[in-house]
């Protein structure tokens, strides 16, 4: 998260040594910061939106401890200013060298090539799904009533009133009446499909490019056993699985 949020690491180690100091309060708000920098760093490392949740919080806490460490050893008030606002501009041209390393990465990335050299607005990258998302569907032949297994996409259900069933393949987890379940794990391609269809009432697979590749064997499926119905500009993708189309 930047060269300026690393400074937290060490600084939520020294809270932790000078624990018995702490009051309760302090002690309470360390041990849910150190467990949401835990859970969010090994569970949302794959998604950088999930660490941005930590990064105002984490950069204040930088700020007021170099403030406080400054003031204990005795700098004025200028220099403390001055270097708070170095720390600021710090962080700004580390996002900027970031971003300009992803892109250039990205380059590199056939799949991914044509997003950065593309001419579009700088909004329009905020835009997560098709346009006209219900008319896609209903113009890939999905009726109102299919279900669909949605890969990590929120904006179907934001957008439209379909039925569908919200999947993560990065963890193999699908999201049900009884909680997470995995699809792949434990199954047989062909049991997949019989599970999918028979079972989660599931013939149709919403996803994306870069999404489906966060698993490989989920990926493969796609190309082995469905048939890609849709796909448009922006790498959406929609597949349906074998039962649909009388294979």
């Amino acid at each position: 998260m930047g060269n300026t949020v690393i400074w937290s690491v060490p600084i939520l180690i020294a809270l932790f040594i000078r624990w018995r100091f702490l009051t309760p309060s302090l002690r309470g708000l360390l041990i849910f910061l150190s467990l949401a920098v835990i859970i969010i760093g090994g569970a949302g490392g794959f998604n950088y939106r999930y660490a941005m949740t930590l990064l105002p919080t984490l950069i204040g806490a930088v700020m007021i401890a170099f403030s406080r460490r400054m003031e204990l050893d005795g700098l004025t008030t200028r220099r403390r200013h001055f270097v708070l606002i170095a720390l600021a501009l710090a962080t700004v041209v580390n996002s900027k060298l970031a971003m300009d390393l992803a892109g250039r990465m990205a380059l590199h990335d056939p799949i991914d090539r044509a997003r950065v050299i593309d001419d579009e607005p700088f909004y329009t990258k905020f835009d997560t799904g098709p346009e006209d998302l219900d008319g896609w569907l209903s113009s890939a032949g999905i009726g109102p009533a299919d279900r669909v297994l949605v890969n990590n996409l929120p904006v179907y259900f934001y957008e439209t009133d379909r039925p569908g069933l919200y999947y993560w393949c990065g963890a193999d987890q699908y999201f049900g009446p009884e909680g997470e379940r995995p699809i792949f794990r434990g199954r047989t391609d062909d049991e997949v499909i019989h599970h999918l269809i028979k079972e989660l009432d599931t013939r149709y697979i919403f996803s994306d490019l870069d999404l489906s590749r966060y698993d490989v064997r989920f990926e493969q499926f796609l190309a082995d056993h469905c048939r890609l119905i849709a796909q448009d500009e922006k790498g959406h993708t929609l597949h349906a699985l074998p039962d649909t189309f009388g294979h």
